[in-house]
């Protein structure tokens, strides 16, 4: 029997992407060039057909074997989703711009506010516009000087050709992925059921015993999304048996649980700790679900990178309030799981009371951790604006990794793998190494080191290697 190989699935982000010109970067920065996991002698990646989702425009790009840790083979897939974002409306696109921006100030999260008050100005400017050329014979009346007036249309003409040409193009897989409206519900099963289908497909084939989630932009939101429906869709009566009492897998899911309280508990001193104690857990709880000739669950990691996940108050809730409404009730996925019971034995599995029990149908980020990347953002233009931090939103055990913006600043939400094979290793590229854990290491500390225990990593010049 063939040794099990490890699949990582990238998830491209917004705009008219083609097929595979976003995976072939990727592999470079993830594989070809990193001198850790295999030498540069061997470094060798294959175009294979893509025979799980059928589609010929993608393909499998498949590797050697590993130099180091347990010297294992790699399958690099793209979840290729852009075909579906065609024919954008620029209605649509408007209306889910008001709904961005037509809120009260109090609802902006507080590193948006500048955003918020720049789009405002822009739709307030676009309005007035409108007005002026519409009406231009009674602005000119009422003593708006005659250039303005004359100069609205073409105003209005340049930002109609570069919102059609440029913004729509981009802007407006956001819009309709993120907005369930009516036209956009078939787009958006369509996409999510094509994904959790990849997912079912690579754990059945018996090649893997492992997958990798990787989300870009967009793409992490949809990641997100597919492993909660992925979740959703197991089999219980298996996800039961599998939790049968005194089995590996139980008594993994009860230390995991003791761990999640811990760290929902823990003060703002040891919740470094304690965020590390339950990361490790996960690994062990993962390997019970994912062993056997019928593996249960085998995606290990989702690594979310650039992720407009940090803006879910605005992008998915209502606002920070309807968001954690959504994560309380399980429709939101959050890490770790949402507890429930009384306090001292508090659990994400049930029946409560029972020695047999199995995760709810919101405990995806059980068996799965979570690594976040983002740059920050200055100024709007410096850094990442998409980005952000996330713990605070979707719980304490994601663990967020803050990259440096670098000089020259500029807009780096296109950057976290440029440059793989730079000397020495950018720390971006570096950091974004762990985050995939392409090795299997099992504990934060040993992938970390000691930034493990503290509250947030920084990616710093340190970060170039063991």
């Amino acid at each position: 029997m063939a040794k099990p190989k490890t699949a990582v699935v990238l998830i491209h982000g917004i705009g008219e992407q083609r097929p595979m010109d976003t995976l072939w970067g990727f592999v470079r920065a993830a594989w070809t060039h990193d001198a850790e996991l295999v030498h540069a002698t061997r470094n060798e990646v294959w175009s294979k057909p893509e025979l799980v989702t059928g589609s010929f425009e993608l393909r499998r790009i498949t590797t050697r074997e590993a130099s180091y840790g347990d010297k294992r083979r790699f399958d690099f897939f793209e979840f290729y989703w852009a075909h579906h974002m065609q024919e954008h409306t620029l209605g649509g696109l408007l209306r889910w711009t008001l709904k961005l921006f037509l809120r009260a100030p109090s609802q902006v999260p507080k590193g948006l506010f500048l955003a918020w008050c720049i789009g405002v100005g822009l739709l307030v400017a676009a309005a007035v516009l409108a007005i002026l050329a519409w009406q231009g014979d009674l602005m000119a009346s009422l003593g708006i000087p005659r250039w303005i007036v004359i100069s609205a249309p073409l105003l209005l003409t340049a930002g109609s050709f570069i919102l059609h040409a440029i913004i729509l193009p981009q802007a407006g897989d956001a819009a309709r992925y993120l907005s369930p409206e009516p036209n956009n519900v078939a787009i958006r099963q369509q996409i999510r059921e094509d994904g959790v289908s990849l997912i079912e497909k690579l754990t059945a084939s018996g090649e893997y015993d492992r997958i990798v989630v990787a989300g870009h932009s967009l793409g992490s939101v949809i990641a997100h999304d597919l492993l909660n429906f992925a979740w959703n869709r197991l089999d219980r009566s298996k996800m039961s048996a599998i939790h049968a009492a005194d089995s590996a897998a139980m008594e993994a899911l009860s230390a995991l649980e003791a761990a999640a309280r811990e760290l929902v508990d823990a003060s703002p001193a040891d919740r470094p700790a304690r965020r590390t104690a339950y990361r490790n857990a996960q690994r062990l709880y993962h390997k019970t679900l994912a062993k056997g000739e019928a593996p249960l669950w085998i995606v290990s990691d989702l690594v979310t990178i650039g992720s407009p996940l940090s803006k879910a108050a605005l992008l998915i809730g209502h606002d920070a309030e309807d968001l954690e409404a959504r994560i309380a009730r399980r429709e939101i996925p959050s890490s770790p799981p949402v507890l429930e019971g009384k306090k001292g034995n508090r659990r994400f599995s049930y029946p409560p009371a029972n020695k047999v029990r199995r995760p709810h149908h919101g405990a995806v980020f059980g068996p799965t951790v979570w690594t976040n990347l983002y740059h920050p953002h200055h100024l709007i233009w410096f850094g990442d604006i998409v980005s952000g931090p996330l713990r605070q939103l979707f719980g304490p055990a994601v663990l967020d990794v803050r990259l440096p913006i670098g000089k020259p600043p500029g807009f780096r939400h296109l950057d976290y793998w440029k440059n793989p094979n730079a000397e020495p290793v950018h720390p971006t590229i570096a950091a974004l190494r762990r985050a995939l854990n392409l090795r299997a290491r099992d504990t934060d500390e040993a992938l970390w080191g000691e930034a493990a225990g503290k509250d947030e990593i920084v990616a710093d010049t340190e970060m170039q290697g063991d």
